[in-house]
């Protein structure tokens, strides 16, 4: 295979956001670019060598500019939140459940999850990142039907095994889980909760998506580049200030010997950006998603999305004919610079669905008419290639 010109790669790779703006359909769930403003605040000499330990007490010299931009963010995130404490430092969220299945478990402990058959992430499941920490993890019950969390059954399942963790959210949600009975059952039994807001942390910000940690949730965990429109990272909040300071204290002693600290500039304005303009994105987000879920329905597509009435989220799945592989439908819309995600169809055992988002587009100004012709392509786009059922 012969090798790319590396100024060629370069130059693409120097050109890549006008062609995610102007010659792809961005329809991947887990995509975003951060805001202008935030893109040029990211500050690379923040970054010229560590910035090790809690802020202000940090082993490295001349950092407190790092520790006041940790406060800073910190601050932001309760805020948006309604957090008592918040953790800005980790890479990425893969990370960040890492060190709370660490700092909050032992090896043997037991954690309820979400299965990869419904939507949980490599990060939250068995056969993931759990057992890194060697956790002991069997599957939360899930609603096919209803498509979300089997909220009772949940709760029936954590009075009985008395796990040490529940993880609650998913990388797929089509709308919200009634995780009130879960988060009271695990009150009873002494477990600790955790939520993964990855793909709505965006909306729960804006108000669209009911707060976890307002419905009793101990800690969420979130990536910052979804329904959170910034760079790559993560961020970690909880309702216990002794929970917060149990967790700085074992990545001060584990894992943060590095990290980029000129990604916080960046970070910092994001939130302040979803902080005064977080619910008008997230209302856009969510009207989007109906319009495109009705439209596509209108076209004949089969679309697994909330029933009316129901609240909707950034994502809508269109179920993949068992025939078609779902890498084979992935790459026939990409042909056609269309860009959508594919997943396990929580609906049916064994089925994988096209998961679309309307995030991306929604940021580039995306409104009802731009949904409706989308809708209208992206039916278009799959007729010739392979049937949905």
């Amino acid at each position: 295979m012969e090798m790319p010109n590396e100024q060629h790669l370069l130059t693409m790779a120097a050109a890549r956001g006008d062609v995610l703006a102007n010659d792809r359909l961005v329809l991947y769930a887990g995509a975003n670019l951060p805001s202008a403003a935030a893109q040029l605040a990211y500050t690379p000499a923040l970054s010229a060598y560590p910035a090790m330990g809690p802020s202000f007490s940090k082993e490295q010299p001349d950092t407190d500019l790092v520790s006041d931009l940790e406060v800073a963010i910190r601050a932001e995130i309760c805020q948006l939140f309604g957090a008592q404490w918040a953790e800005p430092r980790l890479p990425s969220c893969t990370i960040a459940n890492l060190a709370v299945f660490h700092a909050f478990s032992k090896p043997g402990d037991l954690l309820l999850a979400p299965a990869a058959a419904h939507g949980g992430h490599l990060s939250q499941r068995r056969g993931g990142t759990p057992e890194l920490a060697g956790l002991e993890v069997e599957d939360l019950p899930f609603d096919t039907v209803n498509v979300c969390l089997d909220a009772r059954a949940a709760a029936d399942l954590v009075r009985e095994r008395h796990p040490t963790l529940v993880m609650l959210g998913r990388s797929v949600m089509i709308k919200p889980d009634d995780i009130g009975p879960v988060v009271e059952a695990a009150r009873s039994v002494g477990t600790k909760t955790i939520f993964d807001a990855s793909h709505v942390s965006g909306l729960i910000a804006g108000g669209t998506f009911p707060n976890p940690l307002t419905l009793g949730v101990d800690i969420i965990t979130s990536s910052t580049y979804k329904t959170l429109p910034g760079r790559p990272h993560s961020l970690v909040a909880g309702r216990d200030p002794v929970d917060g300071e149990h967790l700085a204290r074992f990545i001060d002693r584990t894992l943060s010997a590095n990290y980029d600290a000129g990604k916080l500039p960046a970070f910092l304005t994001t939130l302040k950006e979803a902080t005064a303009n977080g619910r008008d994105y997230a209302q856009r987000i969510c009207a989007n998603s109906k319009v495109l879920a009705a439209r596509l329905a209108a076209n004949g597509v089969p679309v697994i999305a909330p029933k009316e009435g129901e609240t909707f989220t950034h994502q809508v799945l269109v179920p993949i004919d068992p025939a078609t592989p779902p890498a084979q439908a992935m790459l026939a819309l990409e042909r056609q610079g269309i860009l959508v995600g594919t997943c396990a169809d929580p609906t049916r055992p064994g089925g994988y669905a096209l998961r679309i988002g309307t995030q991306f587009v929604t940021a580039q100004g995306g409104n009802a008419g731009t949904m409706t012709a989308i809708a209208d392509r992206l039916a278009a786009a799959l007729q010739p290639h392979f049937r949905t059922t």
